[in-house]
Formats: structure tokens, sequence, C-alpha cells
């Protein structure tokens, strides 16, 4: 666990983190798809080498990776053995000196692997630079927690919420995608709402790996012309503007508009979309991806490739930029007139 004399627990058993004047800066990396196995070490090279960079290039105080971040896929990376790679995932990540979130995608405990989430959650929260809990029993997933963010005056500036949006149903593979559910909703609003009585302004960012059924909803309106659908950076790169969401809607967005407390929510899983735009006040992102060894030809492709940076300034206002791997990144947007 991360150990710094401006990082700890609180009364309400959150994270909290003194960021002091700010600005602050958190970088979104998510599906990084390491293999850690025989057939992957070239392609995990290659993911290593661009985390690297970015890290380097934003400089960021917080890395939160929103899922996918192992790969025990037998067939591409040659090892089921989840657990080893964790292992090696926290100690890459620990390389940085710098704390970082996780969250869990739909591949990190593939059927047949070695570790089942608890265990893998284990080995992240022995991190030397980790912020990760388990999270209440009660919920269904596994990492569901909040991280404050605290300003120099000991005000709550910001929250950040992490969840676990799950797998799959029960069918596992083949019953589709799961997502955030009902209980899940239920606390994470029910806290915000709690802390909100500590800071009448309050904001918060969401982080997980499954995109939610309204980004579809909201593009979907953006190429019709509705002008209510703000338009940031980025595409929907995947074929037949492709979304990987659930069958399945427990109400999160609905939830949260309601709310008022979230601003922005950050995704990953569809590699290739990179789309960010703000719909019914909620500013919603891809994170740009690392992948190089999940996708058919990934490795060919270019333009999805890199991190989100999320800077947020001493009011509690946040800017929300990708960080490209390379100096291009693709804004069409079909049916979007510029």
């Amino acid at each position: 666990m991360y150990n710094d004399p401006n990082f700890y627990k609180d009364k309400d058993n959150h994270f909290a983190i003194n960021i002091g004047d700010g600005p602050y800066k958190i970088l979104q990396l998510t599906d990084l798809h390491f293999g850690f196995g025989i057939l992957s070490r070239k392609q995990d090279r290659l993911g290593m080498d661009a985390v690297t960079k970015l890290v380097e290039r934003s400089k960021p105080d917080l890395i939160i990776l929103t899922g996918d971040s192992i790969f025990p896929f037998i067939f591409k990376s040659g090892t089921r053995n989840n657990i080893k790679q964790a292992k090696k995932l926290v100690g890459f990540m620990d390389s940085f000196e710098i704390p970082y979130a996780f969250s869990f995608g739909n591949h990190d405990i593939e059927m047949g692997s070695k570790g089942n989430k608890d265990q893998i959650s284990d080995i992240i929260m022995n991190g030397k630079n980790s912020v990760f809990t388990k999270g209440d029993k009660e919920l269904t997933g596994e990492g569901n927690y909040i991280i404050k963010l605290i300003d120099k005056k000991e005000k709550l500036l910001m929250v950040l919420v992490i969840l676990d949006s799950n797998m799959y149903g029960e069918g596992w593979f083949f019953s589709g995608f799961d997502c955030i559910h009902k209980e899940q909703t239920k606390w994470c609003m029910d806290e915000l709402s709690r802390l909100k009585k500590q800071s009448e302004d309050l904001k918060a960012l969401a982080f997980f790996h499954m995109p939610l059924p309204e980004f579809k909803e909201a593009y979907e309106r953006m190429k019709l012309g509705d002008k209510s659908v703000e338009y940031h950076f980025g595409s929907i790169g995947e074929s037949n503007d492709y979304f990987g969401i659930s069958k399945n809607n427990y109400g999160f967005f609905e939830k949260a508009v309601d709310n008022g407390v979230i601003k922005g929510v950050f995704c990953g899983h569809d590699h290739l979309n990179t789309l960010s735009l703000t719909y019914q006040g909620i500013v919603m992102t891809y994170g740009m991806s690392i992948d190089f060894l999940a996708y058919k030809n990934i490795g060919k492709r270019y333009t999805q490739r890199g991190g989100t940076l999320i800077t947020i300034d001493n009011e509690g206002f946040f800017k929300v930029n990708p960080v490209p791997l390379t100096t291009v990144v693709s804004d069409f947007v079909r049916g979007q007139n510029k």
C-alpha cells in the first residue's frame, strides 16, 4: 500500500490524498493487456515501453488503471497464470514511484486462470505504491472504493470513485458483458450525497472498465444533430460503430445525473474507441488503450494508443486531454458536421 504523509484512510474508511495547491494530474491507462507469458514477450515489451513514455510525458500525480491490465488468455499470452501476471504488473507499476489505483476489467480473470478476484486483489493491495482496497463485501465485484482529494485548507475538493463494472453474466463469455450493479450504484450515490454535505459544490469523477449504454445513446444523438451533446475529441474506431455495452442497465448514469455530483466518467474496454463528449452534464470519455496483444493486428494500429490526462485545478474543475503515443489522433466522427 502507498505510504506518504499526504495519503491516509479517513474516518469514513475512504482513502484521502492532500494535494496541496494543485493542479493535480491523473493519468488514466486502460486495457494494457500484459500477457507476461511465453507468447507475449514482444508485445509486453512494446506495451511497457508505451506506458513508460506516457508516464514520462504526462508526469502524473496519480495513475488509474481501468481494467484488463493483465490477459491470462493462453492462446495469446501463453499462460493462464494471472497470479504471476499480477505480481509482474505490480512490480512494473511500482517502478514509477507514483501512486496508482486499479479497477478490474473482464479479462483480468479469464476462465481457467489460476487466480480469482480475491487473490489478485491481495496482490494489487500489497503493491508498494498501490491505492486499492477490496471494498464493501456486500457489493458486487471487488474494488469499489473512494479516493478523496483534499486541498491545502483541508477542504474536500473532489471525489474519485473506482468501481468494478464486473465481467460476464452467469454463462461467462457467452452471456454477454456485465455492468455496474444496482447495489453498487446505490452505495456510490449514497456516499456522494453524504459527502456533498461536507462540500456543497463537490464534484466527482468515476472510473470503471465497461462503457455505459448512455455513451452509445449520446453518440447516436450527436450524429443525428442533437446539439445538447457536446463533442470534445476522439472517435469510434470499432467496426460498425460498435460499443461493448451490457444488455443489462441498472441505471448508473440516470442515478448519477439525478445525484448531480459526478461530472465525469472514464472507461475502457473498446480498444479502438477514443471518444470524449458531454451528455446531460457529464463528461464521458473512453480512455486511449495500450493493447498490443488482444485484438487481431492491433500492433499495426496507432490512432487509439495512448493515455488520458485529467487535470484538476484548485477549485475542483477539471479538463480532459488525450495523450497519444504518436502525434496522430483520429477525430473523425461519422455524421458529425465540423
